[in-house]
């Protein structure tokens, strides 16, 4: 088997074989060298040394790359037989296909258009589809290249810059009124301000005033208040008032309510968009207290989600029982609504047998509401975990795979890049069991994140040690001595956010294992009597897990120990904590955890709960779900 003296040797280092010697690591090591060397010179322009070099790797697993390295500093000087050569020779190489791809783009960057409509392929790239069309144009099959802008067009979001010489001829000749409409309400409803705004441009004179107000309802709704401004009766008003009313009813239902009255008798809306604005007013009147409504056979399963949701924020018990029994049957039975339908039903009807088995049921589950459900009925939460060793026959099958072999001999030379691209690629193809040998093969080699991400990938919920690893234990060990914090408090909250990933960095710039931002993290230290920490500093697990770990403590002594509380004011600050606890005072905590308005902070609670249950149990530590379960939430 070509390249299996490198996949041999990397085989014995994956399962720490005794038979590894000097020899056999030295022999790898000349090999990565030898990779590293070649890949350098190519940059330099060496290629001659460079392809000498590969021709002495020729069984090396990485000696494919080269190539792509050369390849890619010569796009435009690549032939079509080059290019197809590459990806006969290496049909599952992602490199391959990047390059391809990449020569495409360059074809169309230099006009090269007749061999660009030569080689082209059907791809995912909406970049690749609009150069496409444009060649079309451009060679003369002008009918066909417009027939295929409309759905590459009409979508709630800006399109790459490569489509615009398409669109504008497109947008000339075919664009009119109602698709111009059908993006704009895409736009609008993916809140993308500035291409929602841009797109009232291409309405004629009489739609684009209803555009325009289309999209002021929607960022400012209380504009439908002022019915006199939509007084004029037709398809283009009744879509702005109806979109107007259900987003004022999020805000102000009485408002909607009212407006609604009079656009009732003004309008003549359809049956059906009078039914879908009852009841988005009707939920929202729900929500605030102030009206109390039971399902009917007329109501949508979409709608009994809204109501029962709303009616859940009121704790009033025997309309949310009613309306989950009205839910779809796919949504009633989720474990959300089974924990909330046992909620019901025991606080409606006291001590019922009914609530006792469907929290009984529920709480064989590993999951937040099972944990929850547990709780409830006095049981200990269920773990369910199917963790096993991996074989070493398992672990050499799937390294003899070409492409994982080179996933993981790219991770030794550090081009992650390729490492993840060839990873993700092959992840799909593997049987459930190649899987789980493969999840444990990246674990192994210290990349973590990516080893909970695959095995989250793979159908392998139930392998506990894969998906929740302990790392940095000393650190956290420390840290949670230093600040009382429970270890396994400490683990779920570095699961949630980065997997442990030392080198994580969000797009609001919080960094490291516990995902400090700068300002937070000087704060932290301040307050613990720290060194105060550099922005680059937070990727240093040393540095950031003790600073996250005295954030948490701070936290939790906040909000007087209650976990969901702190959880939730790590992830949305606690300005806005403190104001869902005003807006919400009176409710039952597991109720507040979900009438939280972000989603990111109500999954995040769920996850950082879910997941001290997972690390309290791995550790032989009781830890309950909720401090005291009928904890109700005050200023």
């Amino acid at each position: 088997m070509r390249h299996c003296v490198g996949l041999a040797l990397l085989f014995l280092l994956l399962t720490n074989s005794p038979l590894v010697g000097g020899t056999e690591n030295a022999a790898l090591h000349e090999q990565r060298q030898a990779y590293r060397k070649a890949v350098d010179l190519v940059h330099a322009g060496h290629v001659s040394a460079a392809l000498k070099i590969r021709k002495q790797l020729a069984d090396y697993v990485l000696a494919p790359y080269i190539t792509y390295h050369r390849n890619r500093l010569r796009l435009s000087r690549l032939s079509a037989a080059e290019v197809n050569g590459f990806r006969r020779d290496h049909p599952d190489l992602p490199g391959a296909q990047r390059i391809y791809r990449q020569w495409l783009q360059s074809l169309a960057g230099r006009g090269q258009w007749r061999t660009f409509l030569e080689h082209y392929e059907p791809t995912d790239s909406i970049e690749l589809q609009c150069q496409h069309l444009r060649a079309l144009q451009i060679t003369g099959q002008r009918e066909a290249a417009l027939d295929g802008v409309e759905a590459l067009w009409t979508v709630g979001k800006s399109q790459p810059k490569a489509c615009d010489p398409i669109f504008q001829i497109w947008q000339r000749e075919r664009l009119n009124d109602a698709i111009a409409w059908r993006r704009l309400a895409l736009a609008i409803n993916a809140n993308q301000h500035l291409l929602a705004r841009y797109l009232v441009r291409f309405f004629s004179s009489q739609a684009k005033v209803w555009a325009q107000a289309h999209y002021d309802v929607h960022f400012s709704p209380a504009n439908i208040k002022r019915t006199s401004r939509y007084r004029t009766d037709n398809e283009w008003s009744r879509g702005v008032i109806a979109h107007g009313l259900k987003r004022l009813a999020e805000r102000d239902a009485e408002g909607a309510r009212d407006a609604w009255a009079k656009y009732q008798a003004s309008h003549g809306f359809s049956e059906a968009e009078r039914r879908s604005i009852d009841e988005a007013i009707d939920a929202a009147l729900a929500q605030a207290g102030l009206l109390d409504r039971t399902p009917t056979d007329d109501d949508s399963p979409e709608a009994a989600a809204r109501f029962a949701l709303a009616y859940l924020k009121q704790q009033n018990w025997p309309l949310l029982h009613a309306w989950i029994e009205r839910m779809s049957e796919a949504e009633r039975f989720s474990d959300k609504w089974q924990y909330w339908l046992a909620r019901a039903i025991d606080a409606s009807h006291g001590d019922s047998e009914r609530a006792r088995l469907a929290y009984r049921s529920l709480a064989e589950k590993r999951s937040y509401y099972g944990f929850l459900a547990a709780q409830r009925a006095g049981l200990a939460a269920q773990m369910n975990d199917a963790s096993r060793a991996i074989a070493k026959a398992e672990m050499q099958r799937v390294l003899s795979i070409p492409a994982f072999g080179r996933a993981i001999e790219l991770f030794a030379v550090g081009d992650e890049v390729n490492a993840r691209r060839e990873l993700l690629g092959v992840i799909p193809r593997l049987t459930v069991e190649e899987r789980r040998a493969a999840a444990v093969m990246v674990q192994r080699i210290g990349h973590t994140s990516l080893a909970i991400h695959t095995a989250n990938r793979a159908e392998l919920r139930d392998d506990l040690r894969l998906r929740f690893p302990v790392l940095h234990q000393p650190l956290f060990g420390k840290a949670s001595h230093a600040t009382t914090v429970p270890l396994p408090l400490l683990l779920a909250f570095a699961r949630q956010e980065s997997a442990f990933e030392a080198t994580a960095r969000s797009s609001a710039n919080a960094r490291g294992v516990l995902q400090m931002l700068i300002g937070t993290a000087r704060l932290a230290a301040k307050r613990a009597g720290l060194p105060p920490p550099t922005a680059s500093g937070l990727y240093d697990p040393s540095v950031n897990i003790p600073l996250g770990a005295s954030h948490i403590a701070w936290l939790l002594r906040r909000y007087d120990d209650v976990l969901p509380l702190a959880a939730a004011a790590y992830n949305a600050g606690e300005r806005r904590v403190d104001r869902w606890i005003r807006e919400s005072a009176g409710l039952s905590l597991d109720v507040w955890i979900d009438a939280i308005p972000f989603s990111e902070t109500r999954n995040y609670v769920h996850n950082v709960l879910a997941f001290n249950q997972i690390y309290a149990a791995r550790f032989g530590a009781g830890a309950p779900m909720l401090p005291n379960l009928d904890l109700v939430v005050t200023p």
